[in-house]
């Protein structure tokens, strides 16, 4: 055992340095975007005066363009160069972090925001592009497992820093924190990342005409937009974590921002504690019943949260959503190949961003006005949390309806004949 811990250490020595390097910038980024997000709804609602309806809307856009953007931001970071292109990147989001709390006016903040969109939009691709590009095949699945890693490790301390920040200091000082952390992976970049050369067997991207044109058969393909409206509802579970929850547990729960910070960042902990271990347990699950699993455990997750008012019982939902999490995203991409026509795998693939995107904006189309009834006219805000698994479970049956009538031959001739090949 001890020879198999010192060979996986040794061969973390053969990654190229600048593996490292974007990495650890990421994990900066992700520290400050998730510090920033698990209070947006609180800035905008206590210092800047929106309803809270509005302010969770505004959530909802700011994550559609934060990741509808990133398909996009990819053809910009292969045409900049993936040391440029973080350079812009972190210096958008550093100047978006510091506007967004020293701007007045619903107009200039919006501005702000979108300057932090595209920053995080850029970053995506930037990282997972020098990850492909500068590790080998047998390295990349270590390599994406040490990404993912990272990034949870973010969603982890980012929340409890910000809480911290915002019950000593106030809400707008979290801003300043995040603007910190920008800089500082801007510095790490300029001063130590160095253009990777791709290394042998590395898959170039597609051009961006190729790119709008998958786009375009995208949009005409019925069976995989239905796919994307179906996966948005599961990740729009998710994002009401950074909408509807900071509102329900700080004016309705009365839990302090160090305490909202610790509950929502449970999510994130337990993937990096568990994700292996649930990995490997769920295995041999075909892919469209893991996924059909996975959505019915989150919405549980997120229907256990509404039945007592309870910070405790938040804590224990988020961490059942988060097994349901897990489960989803070790069979995501296999369900994805699994139900694509075999001329269109490669489409289903790069097009998986867009219910994250949609899922985000989904739950702040519909987390304010669900917020705003359960509290004001039902009185009992912890009901919302029933609709929003209602969700989840309408997208659970609805992705084992359309697994089984892809598997049949029901749903895959009519996507074969109309999209042509990817």
């Amino acid at each position: 055992m001890f020879q198999g811990v010192a060979k996986f250490f040794r061969s973390l020595r053969e990654y190229h340095a600048s593996f490292w390097t974007a990495n650890l910038s990421e994990l900066f980024e992700r520290v400050a975007f998730y510090g920033m997000t698990t209070i947006l709804v609180l800035f905008l609602t206590k210092s800047r005066g929106f309803s809270n309806s509005l302010a969770i809307n505004v959530g909802g856009y700011f994550g559609l363009f934060t990741y509808g953007l990133a398909a996009f931001s990819g053809f910009l970071a292969d045409l900049l160069g993936y040391r440029r292109a973080m350079l812009l990147a972190y210096a958008l989001l550093a100047v978006g972090y510091f506007l967004t709390v020293t701007v007045q006016g619903t107009v200039p903040i919006l501005g702000a925001l979108f300057l932090i969109a595209m920053g995080a939009s850029l970053i995506k691709p930037s990282i997972t592009g020098t990850v492909q590009k500068v590790c080998t095949e047998p390295q990349r699945a270590l390599g994406f497992s040490i990404y993912y890693t990272l990034v949870n490790i973010g969603g982890f301390i980012g929340p409890n820093l910000s809480g911290q920040v915002r019950d000593r200091a106030g809400v707008e000082p979290v801003f300043y924190f995040s603007a910190g952390a920008a800089v500082l992976a801007f510095l790490l970049i300029l001063f130590t990342f160095r253009e990777p050369v791709a290394a042998a067997g590395a898959e170039a991207r597609k051009s961006f005409g190729a790119f709008l044109g998958d786009f375009g058969r995208v949009l005409l393909n019925g069976p995989l937009m239905a796919l994307v409206l179906l996966v948005a509802g599961f990740w729009s579970m998710f994002f009401q974590f950074y909408g509807p929850l900071p509102l329900y547990l700080t004016d309705d729960l009365h839990a302090s921002t160090r305490a909202l910070g610790f509950v929502i960042s449970l999510d994130a902990l337990a993937i990096v504690c568990l994700q292996v271990v649930v990995g490997y347990f769920v295995r041999d699950l075909a892919p469209g019943r893991a996924i059909f699993i996975a959505a019915l455990v989150a919405a549980a997750g997120i229907a256990f949260i509404g039945i007592a008012p309870s910070v405790w019982i938040v804590g224990v939902g988020i961490l059942i959503f988060a097994v349901g999490e897990m489960i989803y995203s070790a069979h995501f991409y296999r369900y994805l190949g699994s139900i694509a026509p075999p001329d269109q795998v490669g489409m289903y693939m790069g097009f998986a961003f867009l219910p994250i995107a949609l899922g985000y904006f989904l739950a702040g189309l519909i987390g304010g006005p669900v917020y705003e009834y359960a509290r004001n006219t039902l009185h009992q805000p912890q009901l919302m949390w029933f609709a929003f698994a209602a969700v989840g479970v309408v997208s659970a049956f609805g992705l084992l309806l359309m697994t089984t009538l892809l598997k049949s031959g029901a749903g895959a001739r009519p996507a074969a004949s109309g999209s042509g090949t990817a």
